[in-house]
């Protein structure tokens, strides 16, 4: 008998290993999928969703429309408060219903609502066994999300996309996912691949671009298990945008603000992630008299509260001209002030604003003057609310300055001190 040699040995060894490794390989492969431990039909999904609508019994027809789900089997449901708000706002002339996906049609109570993440918690009169679990795993980035909603109401449907994490430019945690949600879809369901909840629709950037809610936001909705009565909706409406403007504004207030040069001015501009800012010249503009100048900086999160009602603005903006070719007079024929706010809001949530002028001559030489103007309203149903426009005109030697800064939904004192500290930094 002849014997192998220690390497022939070694080598006899190593392939009958490779061709082990091989069939078990094979063997994973011919049961293996991309969508192994994942859900691959969502069907029974769809029946859980709701069309959730705002009814205007005087109108005869629906109002408003959005979609929910069921989160516990005595009834409980998700929906966005932007889908009820139109309730909220005038119970007395609305109520909330919901249709099923077989037609049927019931009504809806409120019970609780956040405005800051745009959420609602309602109780469904005739509540299924089926409910959907929210999600105690994080969403991992690059995860697939199944949204499920009713668009326009054409009835319910699927999207998918990937979950592209928390929005960066974002005061509040918004998760950005790549699908679009169709009006009618907010307040839907986003799942994961085990059919849990891991975010709600709430809006849509368009191009394929959208928003959930994270589902911790709902989970802590759902056990703040409390019911608001409707004579108290504006005061804890008010009551939740004082808790959130009071610590995002304050840390405004505290904080520094980074210098960032404008048209040769050490001012400021993205002062915080939240911001985003944008500039304008007319440069390219041949036959141009005055170089113009512009950087408008606006904070990401506002709060939706009804459709002619916004609150929780936060923006500023700087415009500097000077003058080619006019001549003193004729420059300051083109001097025109203004000052707007940037919120929606109209008399039927609002007073006028106040104002006060203030004219200063000579600020720092014969050729200037400076002119700040301050206006307040005040919120007539939500107490302790004021909405504050601040200009600051400047003009020196055929040279112009505007600073502006509008805030809304704030209360009296902070307004005060972010007015001193923007004043601060813009003279």
């Amino acid at each position: 008998m002849m014997k192998q040699s220690a390497s022939s040995a070694f080598d006899v060894r190593l392939r009958s290993v490779t061709r082990h490794q091989i069939l078990v390989l094979l063997l994973i492969l011919s049961t293996w999928s991309p969508t192994s431990g994942a859900k691959e039909d969502f069907a029974e999904y769809y029946s859980q969703v709701y069309q959730i609508r705002v009814i205007s019994p005087q109108a005869g027809s629906k109002s408003s429309i959005g979609s929910g789900f069921q989160v516990s089997r005595d009834g409980l449901i998700i929906t966005n408060f932007h889908v009820i708000a139109a309730y909220v706002h005038a119970p007395e002339r609305h109520k909330i219903e919901y249709q099923s996906h077989t037609g049927q049609k019931g009504s809806l109570t409120l019970l609780d609502f956040d405005v800051v993440n745009d959420l609602a918690l309602l109780r469904h009169s005739n509540p299924s066994e089926k409910t959907l679990r929210m999600s105690d795993v994080a969403l991992l980035k690059g995860q697939t999300v199944y949204a499920l909603g009713n668009p326009r109401d054409y009835g319910t449907s699927l999207v998918q996309g990937p979950n592209n994490g928390l929005v960066e430019h974002s005061y509040d945690a918004q998760i950005l996912f790549s699908a679009s949600l169709n009006p009618g879809m907010s307040g839907g369901p986003a799942l994961n691949s085990d059919g849990e909840v891991v975010g709600v629709n709430v809006a849509t950037a368009g191009s394929q671009l959208s928003f959930l809610v994270p589902v911790a936001k709902a989970k802590a909705l759902v056990a703040a298990d409390r019911e608001v009565l409707q004579q108290d909706y504006q005061a804890e409406i008010a009551r939740q945008i004082k808790v959130w403007q009071r610590v995002r504004v304050q840390a405004l207030i505290d904080s520094p603000w980074p210098t960032e040069e404008f048209a040769g001015k050490p001012l400021f501009g993205e002062i915080r992630k939240d911001f985003q800012c944008w500039g304008y010249t007319n440069d390219d503009e041949e036959a141009r008299k005055v170089a113009d100048a512009s950087k408008s900086c606006r904070a990401s999160n506002t709060l939706y509260l009804n459709h002619d009602l916004n609150a929780g603005e936060l923006y500023f903006s700087f415009a500097h001209s000077r003058s080619l070719t006019l001549s003193p007079t004729q420059f300051a024929s083109t001097i025109r002030p203004w000052m707007s706010a940037n919120n929606d809001s109209n008399f039927t949530h609002s007073t006028n604003y106040q104002c006060h002028v203030d004219f200063l001559r000579g600020s720092a030489s014969e050729n200037m003057f400076q002119r700040a103007t301050v206006c307040v309203r005040t919120y007539k149903k939500m107490a302790g609310l004021y909405d504050s426009l601040l200009l600051l005109e400047q003009v020196e030697n055929e040279q112009k300055w505007v600073a502006h800064l509008s805030v809304s939904a704030v209360e009296k004192d902070q307004i005060q001190q972010i007015n001193h500290k923007f004043l601060e930094h813009v003279q």
